[in-house]
Order: structure tokens, then C-alpha cells, then sequence
């Protein structure tokens, strides 16, 4: 018998007609009866006789079912499986994401992923590049996400979309005239900066951009993640140079004043995968979504 005599077979004596077979299995009954034919023929001897409408199983036919159950329970349990895989549902899907994106970008693009796929699930933790390379590289997350480009012969890096840099400052320290101006370098001098690691990689274009235009702002506090930087900027400690994403999320924000930065250099968001191990469709499900959100 092939597979699919041993499906029709088994939904006939589920339901013991083949109209109930064909309505289980989403075919129509002409197809079950032919198959069911086939079947017979397949084995050489009847497996059911019709009595008032009904197909009433043979004795050979109740044996091979018992033969079959175990059979079948597999095959319900790989149709399960089946049905998972492509919701994305079978295991979490783990992601890690540094913190300016954890706390801004990803929680807009996860909301839209789990109304979309109410089946999946997910596991988020926070974490710096360098950590999630090695999470990938033990196999402890699917994807990583970052703005930092890195190189490694294990690791694909996916660009997702590009990210403007911003100088934000607490409400009112501009004049709102000043705005829509692109921030130079030389107005930071004198200016309370807070600034990023240079062992960042933003903090280290910031770096560059400020010593080639030879202004040296005064800084008396250093972060290592922009949402920190947001935080001194909302306490009124100073101004920041942080990504678009920390300087716009929330929208409408009424206590901090965010300008475009006069700076050529972009930041682009990336999505870390291992080269060996592609990840599941609900990744690729969730950079879609990345890529959509404002």
C-alpha cells in the first residue's frame, strides 16, 4: 500500500463513509472512492463492503488497521510538526539585539510579528555585539541585532535598513528655529556632552567626526548605550549624539529636542546569522517587519 491508500483507508474507517473521508482529507469523494479502489487492488482483497450506504470493514481490514495504528499516530504527529514549522511555533525564536535597538526598534517590530503569527513565540534578551557573536557562534540564539558591521567566517550579516544619526538635548536648549539645522561640530564647543564609549562603533565615528573638525567639547560623562545617553539628556545633564532610533522613540517626546547631525557617515541596522545554521522562517518573518517599522 502506498501513503496515500494508507490515508484514504484510514479515514474511511475513521468515518465510515467516503464522503466523511473526502471532508477530513479536503479531496472530493470521487477521488477518495478511485483511491480506495486503488487500494484494493493494491492488496488483493476487499477492504470494505457496502451495506445500506455504509462501507462496514472487513475482517482483513480490521487487522491491518491495528497494524496501521501506530503508523498513523506518526503521521498525525508529523502533520502536527508540519503545521508548526511553518507558523514558526515549534521552539521560540531566540533573539538578541543591543540595547538602542532592544529597547526602540525591535518591541515595535515583535508587536506587529506576534499579531501577524499569534502562534509564535519568542525569547528577547539584550545584549552587546560582542556577546551576541559568541551567543551565535554557541548556538544560543537564532539572529542577533546590531549596527555594528562585523566580519567573522561564521557569522552572515544581513543589512536591514539604514539609521540617521541625531544630537538631541533637553527641552528648550534650542531655539526652535534651530531645529530642522543640521548640527556642526564646532557648536558642541562649550556644550555639556555626554558621550558615547569610543570603543563603540557610533561612539567612534563620533570621535573622528569631532577631532577632524578640532572641536573638543567639554564632557564630563562617558556611556557605554544610548538609551543611558537619552536618560542624562531627559535629566537635563547634558546633550548626546546618539542613533535616530533612541533620539525619536517615543514620537512627540516633549522633553527633549532632537536635531539632524551635520555628519556624511550613516548607521545601518544588521541582522546576525550563523553561516551553517539558516535561520527559521519566523526570523525571516520578523526582519520583514524590521524593515517596515518607523
Amino acid at each position: 500500500m502506498r501513503l496515500r491508500h494508507i490515508e484514504v483507508f484510514s479515514a474511511v474507517m475513521l468515518t465510515g463513509s467516503t464522503n466523511g473521508a473526502a471532508k477530513i482529507l479536503n479531496v472530493s469523494q470521487p477521488a477518495v472512492s478511485k483511491t480506495l479502489q486503488h487500494a484494493e487492488l493494491s492488496v488483493g482483497f476487499p477492504l470494505f463492503l457496502r451495506s445500506k450506504g455504509k462501507l462496514v470493514p472487513t475482517p482483513e481490514a480490521l487487522q491491518l488497521q491495528r497494524e496501521l495504528a501506530p503508523f498513523d499516530e506518526q503521521l498525525r504527529r508529523i502533520r502536527r510538526l508540519a503545521a508548526s514549522l511553518s507558523h514558526g511555533s515549534v521552539r521560540p525564536l531566540r533573539i538578541a539585539a543591543t540595547p538602542a535597538l532592544a529597547h526602540h526598534l525591535l518591541p515595535q517590530a515583535v508587536a506587529r510579528w506576534c499579531r501577524a503569527f499569534p502562534q509564535s513565540k519568542c525569547d528577547l534578551s539584550v545584549a552587546h555585539t560582542r556577546e551576541i557573536e559568541q551567543a551565535l557562534l554557541l548556538n544560543e540564539i537564532e539572529i542577533g541585532l546590531t549596527m555594528r558591521p562585523v566580519s567573522h567566517p561564521n557569522l552572515v550579516l544581513t543589512p536591514l535598513r539604514s539609521c540617521s544619526l541625531c544630537a538631541i538635548a533637553p527641552a528648550g536648549w534650542w531655539p526652535d528655529k534651530l531645529l530642522n539645522r543640521p548640527l556642526r561640530a564646532e557648536e558642541l564647543m562649550g556644550q555639556p556632552l555626554i558621550t558615547i564609549d569610543a570603543d563603540d562603533y557610533l561612539g567612534g565615528i563620533l570621535s573622528n567626526w569631532l577631532e577632524d573638525a578640532g572641536a573638543i567639547p567639554k564632557s564630563a560623562i562617558s556611556v557605554q548605550t544610548y538609551t543611558l545617553a537619552k536618560s542624562l539628556v531627559q535629566a537635563r545633564v547634558g546633550i548626546a549624539l546618539v542613533d535616530g532610533f533612541t533620539a525619536n522613540y517615543p514620537p512627540g517626546a516633549s522633553d527633549i529636542q532632537v536635531r539632524p547631525v551635520e555628519l556624511a557617515s550613516s548607521l545601518n541596522v544588521y541582522a546576525l546569522t550563523q553561516h551553517e545554521r539558516p535561520p527559521p522562517r519566523a526570523a525571516d518573518r520578523l526582519m520583514k517587519f524590521l524593515r517596515q517599522v518607523s
